[in-house]
């Protein structure tokens, strides 16, 4: 379904229902652990000291890596109970609060943060202008964001699109959550549409990554290897504020 057809913003998808076993399989499984985050580890250079925001932050898989190299990090999502995880997981380590992405993010301060980090989060937004300002707004001069999203193309063919520049209304049945299916929605958009939302934003792009399985996953996990070695699953982008 497209968007010309006035589908309403998802405020965001039912996670609250199956929180705990999503950050359990995210942590060992092959496309986050084996996949996307060491493509986007290998982009984060040093981090030490700097103040980052782990803007969707699940869990809280990336602010544990992000303090254990000794950054300040601010984590926030949308889902009461990921926030209620990461404080879990980490204790007093970082400041977590319950926070709408499509919404103004009054509560940070501008020009306060060196780094803003979103893991597989901004897909699930249908308007990119308004957060892609806030973050702007919240990085001081040449800060970077650097986010992760589902691949254009990927999706294009997975659900047989027609039009590949249309931005599209998804949804997709995810399995291995217990007992019964969990119906997932998001939005999937051409990269130039990607690229020109950050473009008026005022970020310049510093870096385009179509990641590749680590080793690793082709010792646990073989037969997504051979997937993920010849199909682009993810995104990776890393962009800059302009000074």
């Amino acid at each position: 379904m497209s968007l010309d057809k006035k589908e309403e913003y998802i405020a965001f998808n039912d996670y609250e229902a199956f929180a705990e076993a999503y950050v359990k399989l995210t942590e060992s499984s092959s496309h986050n652990a084996y996949y996307e985050r060491p493509a986007m580890f290998s982009i984060l250079s040093d981090i030490k000291f700097k103040r980052v925001l782990d803007a969707g932050c699940a869990g809280g898989i990336y602010s544990e890596w992000l303090v254990n190299r000794s950054a300040d990090v601010v984590a926030i999502d949308i889902s009461e109970k990921m926030v209620q995880l990461t404080k879990r997981r980490l204790e007093n380590r970082v400041q977590v609060y319950q926070a709408d992405l499509s919404k103004p993010l009054t509560f940070l301060k501008d020009n306060s943060f060196d780094l803003v980090l979103s893991s597989l989060t901004l897909h699930y937004l249908r308007d990119w202008e308004a957060v892609l300002k806030e973050f702007y707004r919240i990085l001081s001069p040449e800060g970077l964001l650097l986010f992760s999203t589902h691949h254009p193309f990927m999706d294009f063919q997975l659900f047989e699109k027609v039009d590949y520049f249309a931005t599209d209304f998804l949804e997709d049945s995810w399995q291995n959550y217990g007992s019964t299916s969990v119906r997932v929605r998001f939005y999937r958009r051409p990269l130039s549409a990607m690229t020109s939302a950050l473009t008026s934003a005022g970020f310049v792009m510093q870096k385009i990554v179509e990641p590749r399985p680590t080793e690793e996953c082709q010792q646990h996990y073989p037969q997504a290897y051979e997937k993920l070695s010849t199909k682009p699953w993810f995104l990776i982008l890393l962009a800059q504020k302009k000074s």
